[in-house]
């Protein structure tokens, strides 16, 4: 067993470390009501912060459950809130007390939840193994856990982090937390849990890549993504991943796994379609490009205004383009817009934010506004 760290509850106790935690933490946050109180007198939350841990007074909030739709995978999700005083600002001083302790031995192609393994980070690995080894990657095994979170035993993500970590206060401290939903498993929402969820898969990771007949194996999350030469090799090494789930960490593959040959149909991971060939838009994602081009389109052409929202979305979508083989659609439908005109709302946006406005007195939207500006 390799050496475990401790004085992690010290370290959580520095209250430069505090600062940190509550500037990191309300980053895309501010226009809570919770972050703002706390961003106009930080140094008096750093002071009770600091006051909780030492006296280790700190009792989890019972979090509130919020319905989203989540747009990307098509499904309702229930998330967990937490006020950011003290519970969002306890969440991310664990994090940044054991990053470095979770980042030992974690696999290099574990994405998501990660700083600097995004999408792009798994696009990447799937896009140079499919070029370079086109033999060893000719079939593909897709599949990803039933009910990950929810499913997720406490007690075992704690034992399992106790073989890195030997701070008994610590440990206490984010046991509490994880514990302090009524609910089974991990929450959705808390930062803490994305973190304890890729360390909880780490060991699967490692047995993975010991099995016959994975050449490449990449991770988003609990989406799995396993590509070899031989099919009846990955079917076996389907079914002996599902035994160490169910054996070892009390989990299940969900029953819509598959495996085909790669260039029959493509493999479709993190919103885009892999072949040996070339790399294209998930089919979904590539109609909400769509639209959203036609309907910026249209309302510039009409002089109608355009949001903020709508401005920064089509961008976003339009950096997806960047990653596949899509000259043609965006000659076709993104060249049409001026980014200019989208990039310059974007820019006010944040200007108006931060009040960094620089002898701007309005907020243009339209076409005509926008050429008065350049």
């Amino acid at each position: 067993m390799p050496k475990r760290v401790g004085y992690l509850y010290e370290k959580m106790c520095d209250k430069a470390l505090i600062r940190l935690a509550i500037r990191e933490g309300s980053k895309g946050k501010k226009k809570r009501w919770d972050v703002k109180l706390v961003l106009k007198d930080p140094e008096k939350y750093v002071d009770e912060i600091h006051r909780l841990l030492v006296t280790e007074r700190y009792i989890p909030t019972t979090p509130r459950k919020k319905r989203i739709y989540d747009k990307s995978c098509c499904k309702w999700r229930d998330i967990k809130i937490v006020p950011f005083f003290p519970d969002g600002i306890m969440h991310q001083l664990c994090v940044m007390a054991m990053k470095d302790v979770l980042m030992r031995g974690m696999y290099t192609w574990s994405c998501a939840s990660i700083p600097g393994r995004g999408n792009s980070w798994a696009a990447k690995y799937v896009k140079r193994s499919l070029k370079n080894d086109p033999k060893g990657t000719k079939h593909c095994c897709k599949m990803d856990i039933k009910g990950y979170y929810p499913s997720i035993n406490r007690k075992k993500v704690i034992w399992m982090l106790s073989r890195k970590v030997k701070d008994k206060r610590f440990l206490k401290l984010v046991y509490s937390v994880i514990n302090s939903d009524p609910d089974g498993g991990l929450s959705i929402g808390f930062y803490i849990n994305q973190w304890l969820a890729n360390y909880y898969l780490e060991k699967l990771d490692h047995f993975i890549l010991t099995l016959p007949g994975v050449k490449y194996y990449v991770r988003n999350m609990d989406d799995m993504v396993l590509l070899g030469p031989n099919k009846k090799k990955l079917h076996k090494a389907r079914k002996m991943i599902d035994g160490y789930l169910g054996s070892k960490l009390d989990l299940k593959l969900k029953g819509n796994w598959q495996v085909f040959p790669v260039d029959k149909r493509g493999i479709d991971f993190v919103g885009f379609r892999f072949y040996h060939t070339h790399t294209a838009l998930r089919r979904r994602n590539f109609l909400k490009f769509r639209r959203n081009c036609s309907r910026a389109k249209k309302q510039l052409e009409n002089d109608e205004g355009i949001t903020f929202r709508m401005a920064s979305g089509l961008l976003a979508r339009a950096g997806q383009l960047k990653h596949c083989n899509c000259l043609k659609a965006k000659q076709k439908y993104y060249d049409l817009i001026d980014e200019k005109v989208l990039k310059h709302i974007v820019r006010m946006e944040g200007r108006r934010n931060t009040g960094n406005r620089r002898g701007v007195l309005y907020h243009p939207t339209t076409r005509k506004e926008i050429q008065r500006c350049f």
